[in-house]
């Protein structure tokens, strides 16, 4: 059946539903109900670009984080997604053999409801709750200390306001159990000299918001084209430190699992696709081993922190 609007045709075969976009096909096994609620979130040059997410997001960065738990043998796992957006991790979660239950959250309320949907049609049966919090509610989150023995949070920091972040994270590590696990993945390091997650330009995460906007705007005009000053300010361009990903206790309480996970270097080193960053390995490789060797994080050398953390127990 064709269903056509004056923008894009969406069709159903069954067992999957075919968007078309200006003559580019575009399958996916979601209904037809969560293809225009997604398209009416994102706009429809964009939600095409989330159909295989659960692949290229959940699969690609929580495979080895489960290979690694699964060596330790965990089981019965209880998991906090932050974020759940669009509900790809949330699929992925599910299909899980270790875990037992998903609790999850959004503060924006068109995904919580795409998730909800996908918990309904999709039999989510791992899938305890999807809130949708405000801003203020994710600062003290309705949750008891100690609920979970998985919290991820998967590209998440660099959105946080940019003021006292750890009200948000320090949240994070209060519900984890003592002995689980925390995996703070995808997120830009603004220590790395290239933004490379929002508007693309170098050093501008180190600049005063307003210069920042104008730089933006003189350099990058196409994407902060109607934009407002107060839009942009609540943007991800700041990106994140790594303290940020950190309880505000710092490191105290916490024991640092990120390469023994194979992420951090590792993961960089192992997802190194394009031409240019598997020419310029090497220098990572002695500049993340030289931080090794002064007992600082290799990830503080890299474009985006990909971080696994264990709290400690007693």
């Amino acid at each position: 059946m064709k269903r056509p609007t004056s923008d894009f045709i969406l069709r159903d075969l069954g067992t999957e539903r075919v968007l078309t976009v200006r003559g580019a096909e575009y399958r996916t096994y979601y209904s037809e109900r969560i293809i225009r609620m997604l398209i009416e979130r994102k706009g429809l040059a964009r939600a095409p670009l989330y159909f295989p997410f659960k692949e290229t997001r959940g699969r690609f960065f929580l495979e080895r984080l489960f290979r690694f738990l699964a060596a330790r043998g965990a089981r019965d796992l209880r998991v906090l997604e932050v974020g759940c957006s669009f509900g790809h991790i949330t699929e992925y979660l599910n299909d899980q053999p270790p875990v037992t239950e998903i609790h999850t959250f959004d503060v924006d309320g068109p995904f919580v409801e795409i998730t909800r949907a996908k918990v309904e049609e999709l039999s989510l049966g791992k899938v305890r709750q999807v809130l949708h919090l405000t801003d203020e509610q994710t600062t003290r989150l309705p949750f008891p200390d100690a609920a979970f023995d998985l919290v991820l949070a998967v590209g998440v920091v660099e959105h946080l306001p940019a003021r006292d972040r750890h009200r948000y994270v320090d949240e994070w590590y209060r519900v984890l159990v003592p002995g689980g696990h925390i995996a703070i993945l995808d997120t830009p390091n603004r220590l790395f000299p290239l933004e490379t997650h929002s508007v693309g330009l170098p050093g501008i995460q180190w600049l005063p918001p307003r210069l920042a906007f104008g730089y933006a705007r003189l350099l990058r005009p196409t994407r902060v084209r109607g934009v407002s000053f107060g839009e942009f300010n609540c943007g991800a361009w700041r990106n994140a430190s790594l303290r940020e990903c950190l309880p505000s206790r710092g490191w105290a309480g916490i024991v640092d699992a990120t390469e023994e996970a194979g992420y951090g270097w590792n993961f960089f080193r192992d997802t190194a696709r394009s031409r240019i960053r598997r020419a310029v390995l090497p220098m990572f490789a002695v500049i993340c081993k030289t931080l090794g060797a002064l007992r600082l994080s290799p990830s503080l050398a890299l474009p985006y922190f990909n971080l696994v953390f264990r709290k400690r127990e007693g």
